[in-house]
């Protein structure tokens, strides 16, 4: 019985971004976090793919449950924008860091219109 009644049982999430702002979702405990990815995403025009949800610093899965997560009224899931890159194979490595020592001109102009160019490496 207490299986049952737990099942049903509502928590509200607080989703926080990395600006501080707050988002309130309340949800039963057998709702896949999936929903609350889509509402939120909805909610602030941004698509689902290009956002993550972390719980204490892990990924949660879409497929997670508020009950599997073992969430409690007013626990707070951090979201975050997906960041791509990083992961160059052996040959983009090699490539990379002959870039890297190559020096590079910056050009920077004042609000006067003058010019002055530096080499960096």
């Amino acid at each position: 019985m207490e299986e049952e009644k737990g099942e049903t049982t509502q928590v509200t999430l607080r989703v926080k971004e990395q600006t501080g702002e707050e988002m309130f979702f309340k949800v039963k405990g057998t709702t896949k976090m999936q929903k609350v990815f889509d509402s939120y995403a909805q909610r602030r025009g941004v698509q689902p793919n290009a956002i993550r949800f972390m719980l204490d610093g892990q990924r949660i899965r879409s497929e997670d449950t508020p009950k599997m997560l073992e969430l409690q009224d007013d626990d707070q899931i951090d979201v975050v924008l997906e960041t791509v890159g990083g992961g160059l194979d052996e040959d983009e490595n090699a490539g990379a860091a002959a870039q890297a020592e190559a020096p590079i001109t910056l050009k920077v102009r004042d609000q006067s219109g003058e010019e002055m160019f530096f080499k960096v490496k």
